[in-house]
């Protein structure tokens, strides 16, 4: 008698779900804070130059956005922290995405709203005053141009979560670190204007030399660190200190220096040593040098004609 043998069979079907979604949005996606929405409103500012008066942020994961065109009496900017949307200002569009900065002033139409897969959330600064027309015009934000690039993202952010982490826990946050973040805000996406133009005027060189004279007698002060001080690149600041002062930026720099020792060793008693310290000049040889090469004789036959020359006038009194 025969037996059939009857070998199992196994099927395995993969399903293949799709993930869930809030507002069509990745789970793994986190919030800049864990409310929605958040607002703080500046009472009692008076400025008329420029005051700043709300802030706030928005996470359109959960707040439900306006599509109608609309106006408003404020100017209002903003940075988008993640997610992208759509910026219509008059007749034009805009896409808008993570890490760009879009402004509205007092007198365009607009629209804005987040994109349906990915949409944003973003902080934004309601303000006022007579300069704000002319900061926004510096910044180049006009309605045909209302969308730039943040220069400082990362760094932004920190200050921003900072300051609103502060509130959200109910500590007290002054004005004026919002109004710091505004700037910084603003000074991230700020144009200047062409060095060759704007650096060649002559308050500005008056501005480079008031900087000097109030930090030559740091020996840690260099030409580097005024350079970074101005904005400007270094190369750039030789040549026009050069041109309109007829002397370069650091033969400069020595001259204040060389003058102030040539002061204290005249009115104190102070050791050569000690004055080039105190005006400036971190290497002692350097220093003794440069002086001889200016005034033409040392440190102490300075010092001596100094006395002999105070000891002659009060002889002929």
């Amino acid at each position: 008698m025969g037996f059939f043998v009857i070998q199992p069979i196994f099927f395995i079907i993969l399903i293949d779900f799709p993930p869930e979604r809030c507002y069509n949005v990745p789970m793994e996606k986190t919030r800049f804070l864990p409310e929605g929405e958040y607002t703080k409103i500046f009472l009692g500012r008076e400025e008329k130059e420029l005051r700043l008066a709300s802030v706030g942020y928005n996470d359109f994961r959960s707040v439900k956005p306006q599509y109608f065109m609309r106006t408003q009496t404020q100017y209002t900017v903003h940075f988008v922290l993640d997610g992208k949307g759509t910026l219509n200002v008059e007749s034009k569009s805009f896409s808008v995405r993570r890490h760009q900065v879009f402004l509205l002033d007092n007198r365009c139409r607009f629209s804005y709203f987040p994109d349906g897969e990915d949409p944003w959330e973003y902080v934004w600064f309601d303000f006022y005053g007579d300069l704000a027309p002319a900061y926004a015009g510096q910044c180049g934000f006009s309605a045909d141009s209302p969308l730039a690039d943040c220069a400082l993202p990362q760094r932004l952010t920190a200050e921003l979560h900072s300051l609103f982490s502060r509130l959200r826990e109910q500590r007290s946050v002054p004005y004026f670190e919002f109004l710091s973040a505004f700037f910084l805000l603003m000074s991230s996406v700020s144009r200047e204007k062409d060095e060759t133009v704007f650096f060649y005027h002559e308050n500005y060189i008056e501005e480079i030399e008031r900087f000097i004279e109030l930090h030559y007698l740091s020996r840690d002060f260099s030409v580097e660190g005024l350079a970074r001080s101005m904005h400007i690149s270094h190369s750039h600041l030789c040549r026009i200190f050069k041109k309109s002062e007829g002397v370069s930026v650091v033969s400069y720099i020595v001259g204040l220096r060389l003058r102030r020792a040539a002061e204290l060793l005249k009115k104190t008693g102070y050791t050569a040593r000690e004055i080039a310290d105190m005006s400036g000049f971190g290497e002692y040889e350097y220093f003794l040098k440069a002086f001889k090469r200016r005034f033409g004789v040392t440190t102490g036959e300075y010092r001596e004609k100094c006395r002999a020359d105070a000891a002659d006038g009060g002889h002929s009194n």
